[in-house]
């Protein structure tokens, strides 16, 4: 049996039904693709700051990465208040409050005059943040079934490559303009912050909490898609899905303990990445121009997208995930290995290619592979804990290899823990899905 042929739905037959899910998946689509967009380029814009900031500011390494993975030290505290608050508000209030605080965060950091202020405010930008994408994945749970997942999570991981695509080079033409006689790292923060809270005010227009409340679905379109959900949900608790309420019930689970364990080793190799793209590159091609790196830094991205979008539609139809999850840990295995011994800027950018398509195939089939494992009941609470591992080393990651640059000039050491991370990961994986398999297997005998 594929590790989630039990849980998908099977196809629908009714032209109507499918008009129904393909109105969802365009407006949905549409809304998480364009703000995880947002989020990523405000989460990273940061590294691209840093190529002028810190000679202005007199920030180190270390000091960067400390400012720069705080961000995930507030997240990890702010995840269990974000799933009751989201649970109490629910997704349309509480994700648009969500992307207007933070998008202020944003330009008020084009004002800082020093670390300090610096770092404040990245802890800020953290703490509403980082409550946006635990919420969206609940949303996607809300919205779509087992058979879908894959896709809707990939919306999520193409808002990521966009963000790459687009950011990369917009960010190094923006660090070249002055806005109100702002430098450019200040003129940076203050446009994309500015771009991100009009954004969170015109997508009221796509979201809704739930299939039964939004209007541009019909009536019947409406019912269909609450039972459709409805049965899936059935499904998964037939299955043996985590349903108890709270989250202690939760951490006695040793399922929710792997796959806390798992997002924790994804999001340390990420974060590194993420943050410090702009600064290897540079570095491998020699003190280029910034605008230079901006564009090197699109093939990373490219590639992400179009992983998240084949990859993520081959797990859909084969309906399998656990190899669709640990193939690409060896992939950005590889990129990480090949790049500590890569020379020049195109072979550099090809090694980050190759971490960034590894991460992007692993992400579109973790989630969803959570999913199968996690009622609906308990579904936001239980998020919470994943993304509180993930977002914990979104913190340690960038201070830990900041620090080891700064220690031994180079970032060798680092891209040496970040191998160590993956092989642990893919240890991980393989014992949660060959356990989950078992499981199956007995309760199928039963």
């Amino acid at each position: 049996m594929s590790a989630n042929a039990g849980l998908l739905s099977g196809n629908l037959g009714a032209d109507a039904e499918q008009r129904a899910l393909t109105k969802v998946k365009r407006h949905l689509l549409t809304y998480i693709i364009v703000s995880q967009m947002f989020v990523q380029i405000d989460r990273v814009n940061i590294g691209y700051a840093q190529l002028t900031m810190s000679k202005e500011l007199m920030i180190s390494a270390t000091a960067f990465g400390f400012a720069a993975g705080i961000f995930g030290l507030a997240a990890f505290f702010v995840q269990v208040p974000n799933a009751l608050l989201f649970e109490k508000f629910g997704a349309r209030r509480w994700l648009t409050m969500l992307m207007l605080s933070w998008g202020i965060v944003v330009i008020l950091q084009a004002f800082v005059t020093n670390k300090y202020e610096l770092i404040g405010l990245r802890f800020l930008l953290g703490a509403f943040e980082s409550g946006y994408v635990p919420c969206l994945y609940v949303l996607i749970s809300l919205w779509f079934a087992g058979n879908q997942h894959g896709s809707a999570v990939a919306g999520l991981q193409l808002g990521v490559a966009a963000s790459g695509v687009f950011g990369g080079p917009v960010a190094g033409w923006l660090l070249g303009q002055s806005l109100f006689g702002l430098t450019g790292w200040r003129t940076l923060f203050l446009a994309e912050g500015a771009v991100t809270v009009a954004w969170a005010l015109l997508a009221l227009f796509l979201l809704y909490d739930n299939p039964g409340k939004a209007p541009w679905l019909s009536k019947d379109e409406r019912t269909f898609m609450a039972e459709h959900i409805d049965r899936y949900q059935r499904q998964k608790a037939a299955v043996g899905a985590v349903e108890k309420q709270g989250f202690l019930h939760a951490l006695k689970d040793g399922r929710i303990i792997a796959l806390i364990a798992a997002a924790s080793c994804a999001g340390w190799v990420a974060a590194t990445f993420a943050f410090f793209i702009p600064i290897l590159l540079k570095t491998a091609a020699h003190g280029a121009s910034n605008q230079t790196v901006g564009f090197l830094a699109m093939g990373p991205y490219f590639v992400m997208g179009l992983v998240a979008y084949f990859w993520s539609a081959h797990a859909d139809r084969t309906r399998e995930r656990h190899w669709h999850c640990v193939i690409p840990l060896l992939v950005a295995l590889a990129g990480v290995a090949l790049f500590s011994i890569a020379t020049g800027p195109v072979t550099a950018m090809l090694c980050l290619a190759m971490v960034q398509a590894g991460s992007t195939g692993f992400f579109v089939n973790f989630w969803p592979s959570c999913d199968m494992v996690v009622g609906k009941q308990t579904i936001a609470k239980t998020t919470s804990l994943i993304m509180s591992g993930n977002l914990l080393s979104n913190f340690m990651a960038p201070l830990v290899f900041g620090w080891l640059i700064d220690l031994t000039g180079g970032p060798a050491l680092g891209l040496y823990v970040c191998i160590c991370v993956i092989l642990i990961n893919f240890t991980i994986m393989n014992v949660f899905f060959f356990t989950w398999k078992r499981r199956q297997s007995r309760m199928a005998v039963q």
